[in-house]
């Protein structure tokens, strides 16, 4: 598998994170890593922290008013 994801770069400096490609091979929302558990356990998190962060917004919204 050929991962296709862009390496980032800071300044002149290439890091070892990348910017995920949804279609990569080796990433991509078909791939093993993408459907692996640890993944999944991740992208949940991720979204439940975004959820918690839009309802506490909403909440700052509705009290500044």
């Amino acid at each position: 598998m050929t991962c296709t994801c862009g390496r980032i770069a800071i300044g002149m400096q290439v890091t070892e994170q990348r910017n995920w490609n949804p279609d990569c091979e080796e990433h991509g929302v078909d791939s093993d890593w993408y459907n692996s558990e640890t993944q999944r356990v991740k992208r949940a998190a991720a979204r439940e922290r975004t959820i918690d962060l839009q309802r506490r917004a909403r909440e700052a919204r509705e009290a500044a008013n």
